[in-house]
């Protein structure tokens, strides 16, 4: 749907004439769908004139930050945020970090280790948004979701501007809830449709500790990242165990005596991802390693803010998987492998490697809730692969991985993989068979799962009926229905 001259004109007086483009030969390099137009918002202000001109004319609009993936309407007005990439604010004091859209977690995360700071990395990855919630590999010792998102500046989908939490009532960013009434769970849609009508343009982040280096030593071009040295008083492993149970009884141990930067309940697959440059080589180290574990296991790193702390931390480690029956894998022991892993989960490309390769597409499961909970449920849902498995459906990874824990443990997220060849109709429709009854599984026994199957009411009335709360509210927030509705970007 083309804009007409009076419409694309009103919006080109909000950003010039270089910020907004409906070139049909242009607008395909964003995204094969067909745009009203693309605009570039350069602020805040610009930002609210551009959805109040929406709201007039009536036009769909969608904000994208770093478009690392998405779905689209056809004739919507795409909001590439592309020009507000600005760090506002590094708050040493009070940790937190405000930005803007387009600032990604790369760029934040290298500013912060200068400061002896880091944050917690959406598995999406480094180049996306740092204003994305979502989860990831450092969940353990940073939490994830929206429980590191503060106050937030918030274009409404009619183009009022809210300040949420401490900004809202002190004019400060330091948290996300008060004083006053809390706008978090309409700002951080976790259910369905998992989006927040209107657009962020600022958001403050927690920020943590960082007992490493204020440069951290990467090397390489892709796919070759690696480390120059390991850091001082930095560790990886992956530890392997005889059953789920001894895996369990390890991980809870370590997270009461909180030793783990990161703990990761990978299956070998996940780690043969990560430390290869090939479909090839994955393929090779996949069976190589499966011959070495014992059974279920989980990648640790480990930091120390003093030598005696590391000291303390390994011992302590070593102590408690010895004591569940595990053991080391000891080909990732050499320095270059555990560089290597190092690299891919702490700067975190490992995600992308871990589900986008090898197979060609991939449909996962994400779940939350109980950590002990969730792995029976993965135990489960990773069985129900192996008829695929031996199908030749989907790619062999060994079965399940069994999540991680989010805060030392308190609460867990699995998330299960298929992947598979999206041009064999047959192994399409077995993979959305297992999808169906392996989510429908989680929701009969009450887990959290993302992306359920079937109507939002269905999970609404097990969540006391949110889906007529945020109708309502939705009605009222976006009258003109002009804001997004289903979908997230990051």
């Amino acid at each position: 749907m083309a804009l007409s001259k009076e419409v694309y004109q009103a919006f080109e007086d909000v950003v010039g004439p270089e910020f907004i483009c409906d070139d049909p030969a242009i607008m395909p390099s964003y995204h094969k769908t067909e745009f009203a137009a693309v605009i570039l918002p350069e602020n805040t202000a610009q930002v609210q004139s551009i959805i109040r001109l929406c709201n007039r004319f009536k036009l769909e609009f969608r904000p994208v930050c770093t478009g690392w993936t998405g779905t689209f309407k056809p004739g919507v007005l795409y909001i590439d945020l592309r020009r507000m990439n600005k760090i506002i604010e590094i708050n040493e004091k009070n940790m937190y970090a405000v930005v803007e859209p387009y600032v990604i977690t790369a760029q934040l995360q290298a500013e912060l280790m200068k400061r002896g700071f880091h944050l917690n990395v959406k598995g999406a990855g480094v180049n996306c948004s740092a204003m994305l919630r979502g989860h990831g590999h450092l969940d353990q010792s940073t939490s994830g979701d929206d429980r590191n998102h503060l106050a937030i500046e918030w274009v409404t989908p009619a183009g009022e501007l809210v300040h949420s939490g401490s900004l809202g009532s002190a004019g400060e960013w330091f948290c996300g809830d008060g004083p006053g009434p809390s706008l978090r769970s309409i700002l951080t849609s976790a259910v369905p449709p998992g989006v927040t009508p209107g657009v962020f343009t600022k958001a403050a982040l927690k920020i943590y500790h960082w007992p490493g280096p204020t440069k951290f030593p990467v090397i390489g071009t892709s796919p070759n990242y690696e480390l120059s040295e390991i850091p001082p008083n930095f560790m990886a492993r992956y530890f392997s165990f005889p059953s789920v149970e001894q895996a369990w009884a390890a991980e809870n141990k370590i997270g009461e005596a909180e030793l783990a930067m990161e703990l990761m309940g990978f299956n070998v697959a996940m780690v043969a991802a990560n430390i290869s440059t090939s479909n090839e080589e994955e393929e090779a180290t996949f069976k190589r390693l499966s011959k070495e574990v014992l059974g279920p296991g989980f990648f640790v790193i480990i930091a120390g803010n003093s030598a005696a702390d590391f000291a303390y931390k390994k011992r302590a480690l070593f102590h408690i998987v010895e004591a569940a029956g595990g053991q080391s894998l000891k080909s990732l022991e050499n320095p270059r492998t555990e560089g290597i892993l190092l690299c891919q989960c702490i700067r975190v490309s490992a995600s992308i490697r871990e589900t986008f390769r090898p197979g060609g597409m991939f449909k996962s499961i994400p779940v939350m809730g109980q950590r002990d909970l969730t792995i029976k449920w993965a135990i489960g849902a990773g069985k129900a692969k192996s008829p695929l498995i031996e199908a030749g459906h989907i790619v062999d990874d060994g079965g399940a991985s069994f999540g991680w824990g989010v805060e030392q443990g308190h609460v867990g997220k699995t998330e299960i993989f298929c992947k598979f060849d999206p041009m064999n109709p047959v192994a399409k429709e077995a993979v959305q068979k297992w999808y169906d009854e392996q989510s429908a599984r989680a929701y009969k026994e009450n887990y959290f799962a993302l992306l359920m199957p079937g109507h939002p009411e269905d999970i609404g009335k097990s969540l006391s009926n949110y889906h007529v709360w945020w109708n309502a509210i939705q009605k009222e927030l976006d009258p003109n229905r002009v804001s997004p509705e289903a979908g997230a970007l990051v």
